[in-house]
């Protein structure tokens, strides 16, 4: 006679089947909580396997006439809010603006065309072979707000690819003018995150300009000149020509009508303070920002423009600002000079 199995013949006390139930009770209880503090880093991943990779363009650089100096000094191009997926029709800011993925993607060419422009005209004082491009994230409009849900051109996951794609192709572009591309890119803004709330622990990877940022990587992947840095970090300090900047969105400063000039200084001190007994690698000489969405050069800190300009909530408020982004001038030894606000528009 077969004999019955074991299970089958002790059915589980009453203990037992109150434990079992508590155990499948907490898991669901996990599965859930995962989902609600967005811990999608796998869905996150199956988007990036989901898109059409499309074969990397390649730009050559081909090399001017040097300038009769010694020392090389870099190109820095801020990119920052550039919202992609906002639409703002002119009538409803009384013409102060507009804002769509066409007029956007006219907005970031003529960028290129200015900087490229520019540093063809610096070039015959100075040896420009290098741009250093750093991104302070809020990339795409994103879903955090009910009327953006609503009124937003694509879905946040076609934000993330377009944006990702735009912001390649302006890399791309830089290369075929430059020996030398560097890019540092933030993943973590407000308008970008997955969650309604904003995530500090695994806020830059459970974020929409984490999809961005590597699209961006892949497509500007062929050129050899170029080298991209992707950061999850809600903030991080880069070295460019010698200077150390801290960068960081810019969400979490206190402030209301207008720059927070006191929150900003008082975020400043907040990063010196707890960097000052620290490994000189921590250490920053200056903070850039965006968020604020207008440009603005200050002795200890720097902040980014809007590619977007006025929206409906700014002109409800009073406040015009039209699209822009920014750039500057480093020198090895004499530091920052030549800051620019490129107006889109």
């Amino acid at each position: 006679m077969k004999e019955k199995p074991i299970d089958t013949l002790m059915p589980p006390s009453e203990i037992e089947q109150h434990l079992k139930a508590e155990v499948d009770s907490l898991r669901a209880k996990l599965a859930a909580r995962r989902v609600d503090s967005g811990h999608i880093t796998d869905a996150m991943n199956d988007i990036l396997a989901a898109v059409k990779v499309a074969k990397p363009p390649v730009a050559r650089y081909t090399p001017g006439k040097a300038a009769p100096v010694e020392s090389p000094v870099v190109h820095v191009v801020q990119l920052t809010d550039w919202h992609i997926g906002e639409v703002v029709p002119p009538e409803h800011v009384e013409e102060f603006g507009k804002a769509d993925y066409a007029t956007a993607t006219a907005r970031i060419c003529k960028l290129e065309r200015s900087i490229v422009r520019q540093t063809d005209l610096m070039r015959h004082v100075y040896n420009v072979d290098e741009c250093h491009v750093i991104g302070t994230a809020d990339w795409v409009s994103g879903d955090i707000h009910e009327e953006l849900v609503r009124t937003n051109e694509f879905p946040a996951p076609v934000q993330a690819v377009k944006a990702g794609f735009l912001l390649g192709s302006f890399i791309v572009g830089l290369s075929a003018h430059f020996k030398t591309v560097k890019v540092d890119l933030l993943t973590a803004g407000n308008h970008d995150r997955i969650t309604r709330k904003p995530q500090s622990a695994d806020g830059g990877l459970n974020s929409w300009g984490y999809v961005v940022c590597e699209i961006a990587r892949q497509h500007a992947s062929a050129c050899k000149n170029v080298s991209i840095r992707v950061h999850v970090a809600l903030s991080t300090v880069i070295e460019v020509c010698n200077q150390r900047y801290l960068i960081t969105h810019g969400d979490g400063i206190k402030g209301t009508w207008g720059i927070p000039f006191y929150g900003i200084e008082r975020k400043k001190q907040k990063e010196a303070m707890a960097r000052m007994n620290m490994d000189i690698g921590k250490h920053f000489d200056k903070i850039i920002i965006g968020h604020f969405h207008t440009a603005l050069n200050h002795e200890h800190w720097l902040i980014g423009g809007s590619l977007t300009g006025t929206n409906e909530f700014d002109h409800k408020e009073g406040r015009q600002s039209r699209p822009h982004q920014s750039s500057w001038w480093l020198h090895p030894k004499h530091g920052e000079f030549n800051w620019s606000r490129w107006w889109l528009d």
